[in-house]
């Protein structure tokens, strides 16, 4: 498939079961509108009930991944629906939402600055990697208003409690070394290296059994926080889910131990 979508903001191709998203209005920094949102959202949902897509990469095209949200847009032409303040409360009413719940894993290529609610998606996605000219920055406060996108719920999780409140109190740029070495991304790639790195570790996760790479998604992040008691009783209501629909990827893993041979999911 090679879709161009919302006069080409979003682009969506695919390599053999990795959907690779590319936020594309690069003179902005893919600065992100309302409208993207929404294509986004749509897109996964359709991506999590086709067998054909195993993983999802999310990269930007240009020098940037994503600036945050179009604040010029928002001004203009393209103003959302209104909201009451109960559904706004409500998380999977926002963007970000739909890439944390997305049933598959999901990989970052941040390729270049990461702010705002670019930082949101990079922490929503299962995990990131880097070139050397990606920036990260929870600018929120540089712009008089509390943690947007989730980032004060997801970044705590991945580079620790004090590391997030400094990123959240300060807004400052935190460069692509840095964000290494505290955990918020997992490699260093040279620029021309970046994507392909992201679909090779996208293809390896795709040739794992896909219901039973699932379910590990479910099982971490809802048993996050949960005593070890909710987390083994995640761990068994997956296993029963898995052994229910997946019969034939575990007879095919048995298969490929006895023959000595990689499986075929």
């Amino acid at each position: 498939m090679d879709e161009r979508i919302e006069e080409d903001r979003i682009l969506v191709s695919q390599i053999g079961k990795v959907a690779l998203i590319t936020f594309n209005r690069p003179k902005v920094l893919n600065a992100f509108s309302a409208g993207m949102g929404k294509q986004m959202a749509s897109l996964l949902d359709s991506m999590n009930d086709d067998p054909n897509v195993r993983v999802v990469v999310f990269t930007g095209n240009g020098k940037g991944f994503c600036s945050g949200k179009d604040l010029k847009a928002a001004n203009t032409l393209e103003k959302p629906a209104p909201r009451s303040p109960y559904r706004m409360l409500n998380f999977n009413e926002h963007n970000i939402a739909s890439i944390r719940s997305f049933a598959k894993p999901t990989i970052a290529a941040v390729n270049g600055v990461a702010v705002g609610a670019g930082l949101g998606i990079c922490l929503a996605c299962d995990m990131r990697i880097a070139s050397p000219g990606a920036r990260f920055s929870a600018i929120f406060t540089k712009r008089g208003i509390p943690a947007q996108d989730a980032v004060g719920a997801f970044l705590p999780q991945i580079v620790g409690l004090p590391k997030a409140l400094e990123m959240l109190y300060t807004g400052r740029i935190v460069e692509a070394e840095e964000a290494l070495h505290m955990g918020l991304v997992s490699e260093i790639l040279p620029h021309e290296a970046l994507l392909d790195r992201a679909l090779a570790i996208a293809e390896q996760i795709a040739a794992a059994p896909p219901l039973a790479t699932a379910m590990i998604k479910q099982v971490v992040y809802r048993g996050l926080g949960r005593s070890i008691d909710d987390q083994l009783a995640l761990q068994t209501l997956a296993t029963y889910i898995n052994s229910a629909n997946a019969g034939d990827d575990i007879r095919e893993a048995n298969a490929a131990f006895k023959e000595r041979r990689a499986p075929i999911f």
